[in-house]
């Protein structure tokens, strides 16, 4: 796992834009980029209701929560190999 590896990652972007996800139409969504260690350039996008609020210090906990659950889940792939 990326955390359990010591790996860093960066914001490079935050932007809080409406959402384009079916079914939320005016809300609002975050759109957060972030570059790892390597310099490989990922985005996520989080509902802004789950923001909205919160302290600086509250918002930078989610954020890094879900780019860890992010990568958690990318990362489970890396490497598999299979035949069709």
């Amino acid at each position: 796992m990326a955390e359990e590896l010591g790996a860093t990652f960066k914001i490079v972007d935050f932007t809080v834009i409406p959402s384009a996800e079916p079914g939320r139409e005016g809300k609002m969504d975050a759109i957060v980029t972030y570059m790892d260690n390597a310099g490989r350039t990922r985005m996520i996008v989080i509902p802004y209701e789950e923001l909205k609020g919160k302290s600086d210090e509250e918002k930078f906990e989610i954020i890094k929560k879900k780019v860890f659950e992010h990568e958690k889940e990318r990362l489970t792939f890396i490497g598999k190999e299979f035949k069709i």
